[in-house]
C-alpha cells in the first residue's frame, strides 16, 4: 500500500522530531568569559560565534563530555559548560563557597546551587570525602531532584534556585539544621536532627534560611540596637546635660561642664552616671557595653575635639557623644543614647 505524500511528510517530521536531542525544557545561563560557539560538540569544530561575558542563551542538550548546545540572537551552537552560569534571575549565590552547577536530568539541562563540600548531584549523597558534620537539602521527598550539602555554618537566603524549595534533608555525623520560612532564621523554624524523608506541611516547599550546626545550637545574635535619643548639645560652662533626652538643666542631668580655676575645667559624670573615655573612639553600642566605667571627671585635657566617650546614664541607658568643639563660653558635642 502507498502512502499519502501528505502523511508520508507527517511520519518523517514526527520521526525527527523522535530523534531530536534534548528534547526536554531550556534553561536560561549567562557567559563567564567571552566564549566561543563551535558547530559541533568539542574544539575541534569550527567557531561561528563568540558570546560576550554575562550573555543570556538558552541550553537545549548537553553532551557526557560538558558541551552544550545553546541558542541565542545570532549562530546557535555548541559551547563548553564550564564558562557558564545560572542567568541572572536564579538570584546571587548565599554565600562565597556556594554556586551554581549545570546538572542534566529527565526534564534535560538545569542550574543546581551548590555549597563547600556538595559532593556532586545524586538521589542521596553519602558521608564521603569533606567535613562529616554537615546536611544536604533536595527539591523533592525521598531525597530526590536537586540538591545541594552545607557544613556547618548559615544560610540567612536562600537564593532563587533553592528558595521555598525544599522537601527533604539528610544529615551526616553530629550535624544538625535549623530550617526556617522567612530569611534570617525568622518566622517558623523547627530543628532537624535526623534524615527526614519528608519535611511536612510547615517547612515543606517553604525554607527560606537554615544554620547548619552541632551539638546546642548557638543564641541567636542580640537585635540591632534602637536609637532612644540623638542630637547635638551645646553645653554652657557650668551647665549640666542629660544624655537620655538632650535636654540642658539640673533635672536628670548625666553630664557637668564644671569650672574649676582660671586654668582647669572638668567634665564629670552626676547622679550616677558614670564615663568611659577609653582611646577616644568612636566605639557605637557594641563597644560602649564592654567598657570600664568609671564616676571619675575627665580634664578638659582628655578631651579634645574628635574625642568620644561612653557614657552610662543614670536611668542604666548606653550612650556615647563625640566632641565637636570649643567656644570660649560652651562645649559642643554630639550624642547618641541607645534604648538598650
Amino acid at each position: 500500500m502507498r502512502l499519502s505524500r501528505t502523511v508520508t511528510s507527517i511520519l518523517a517530521f514526527a520521526l525527527a522530531a523522535l530523534a531530536l536531542p534534548g528534547a526536554a525544557d531550556a534553561t536560561e545561563a549567562a557567559a563567564t568569559t567571552h566564549l566561543n560557539v563551535r558547530s559541533g560538540p568539542g574544539t575541534a569544530y569550527v567557531v561561528v560565534d563568540t558570546l560576550a561575558p554575562g550573555e543570556i542563551v538558552e541550553i537545549t542538550e548537553c553532551r557526557s563530555n560538558g558541551w552544550c548546545f545553546i541558542t541565542h540572537p545570532g549562530p546557535d551552537g555548541w559551547v563548553s559548560s564550564s564558562y557558564l552560569t545560572a542567568a541572572p534571575g536564579a538570584g546571587p549565590a548565599p554565600s562565597p563557597d556556594c554556586g551554581f552547577r549545570l546538572t542534566i536530568g529527565p526534564d534535560g539541562p538545569r542550574f543546581a546551587l551548590v555549597c563547600g563540600d556538595d559532593p556532586g548531584p545524586g538521589p542521596a549523597p553519602g558521608p564521603g570525602p569533606g567535613p562529616s558534620n554537615r546536611a544536604c537539602f533536595y527539591d523533592f521527598a525521598n531525597y530526590g531532584g536537586a540538591s545541594f550539602c552545607r557544613g556547618v555554618g548559615t544560610i540567612n537566603a536562600l537564593p532563587a534556585a533553592a528558595n521555598d524549595r525544599m522537601s527533604s534533608v539528610r544529615v551526616f555525623g553530629n550535624a544538625r539544621v535549623r530550617l526556617c520560612v522567612d530569611p534570617n532564621l525568622g518566622g517558623f523554624c523547627r530543628d532537624v536532627v535526623g534524615n527526614e524523608a519528608a519535611l511536612g506541611p510547615f517547612l515543606n516547599n517553604r525554607v527560606s534560611s537554615l544554620r547548619v550546626y552541632t551539638g546546642v545550637l548557638p543564641p541567636p545574635p542580640p537585635p540591632p540596637p534602637v536609637t532612644y535619643s540623638t542630637g547635638p548639645i551645646d553645653l554652657p560652662l557650668n551647665a549640666r546635660a542629660n544624655l537620655d533626652n538632650g535636654n540642658v538643666g539640673a533635672s536628670g542631668a548625666d553630664i557637668w561642664y564644671r569650672w574649676i580655676s582660671p586654668v582647669e575645667r572638668r567634665l564629670a559624670p552626676v547622679n550616677g552616671a558614670m564615663m568611659a573615655r577609653g582611646a577616644g573612639t568612636n566605639r557605637g553600642f557594641a563597644g560602649c557595653s564592654t567598657e570600664s566605667y568609671s564616676p571619675a571627671p575627665l580634664p578638659l585635657a582628655a578631651l579634645a575635639v574628635g574625642t568620644y566617650v561612653c557614657v552610662r546614664t543614670n536611668a542604666g541607658r548606653i550612650s556615647q557623644f563625640r566632641v565637636n568643639g570649643y567656644t570660649p563660653g560652651a562645649m559642643r558635642i554630639g550624642y547618641t543614647t541607645w534604648a538598650y
